[in-house]
């Protein structure tokens, strides 16, 4: 009986891309589905995640620091974009979209919606931003997140 070599894929970087940004979205929709499932709501499951993170070695401190972490987290979205509103000292107020709705909207099958998932990241953010002695505020405008982070 002879063997058949199997051909294994080989990605280009943006198919590596795309299945990363798949991976990430996969995952969050399933702690967020994993919490629903055990009468939790997807905040319970953003101030977990929130709480484990670690940014003891963040790129500096303050507002402007928190926001710059998390464009530089969610750039890992091809779609991503994030506009500074205002800023000051102490707040920064920016807004963002294309971290991953369009592909919750598209997968109508799931438990989680895109309500869900926003509400998981501003529980996150929240979670983050008080274990740096910060505040972050969103609120949903359209289809962009605006918010506000600050100091206490």
């Amino acid at each position: 009986m002879g063997t058949q070599a199997i051909e294994l894929p080989q990605l280009t970087l943006e198919e590596k891309w795309e299945t990363a940004e798949s991976n990430l979205i996969y995952f969050v929709i399933c702690g967020i589905a994993s919490a629903k499932s055990k009468g939790a709501a997807p905040e319970d499951f953003g101030t977990f995640a929130g709480n484990i993170a670690s940014w003891e070695n963040a790129r500096g401190k303050g507002p402007h620091a928190l926001v710059q972490g998390i464009s530089r987290n969610k750039q890992q979205f091809r779609n991503f974009q994030m506009e500074i509103l205002s800023e000051s000292q102490t707040s920064v107020t920016a807004r963002m979209k294309g971290f991953g709705e369009d592909a919750i909207r598209s997968r109508n099958r799931l438990t989680v919606t895109v309500d869900d998932y926003l509400r998981f990241f501003e529980k996150k953010w929240q979670a983050i931003a008080r274990s740096l002695g910060l505040e972050y505020k969103q609120e949903i405008a359209g289809n962009w997140i605006v918010f506000t982070v600050s100091g206490k």
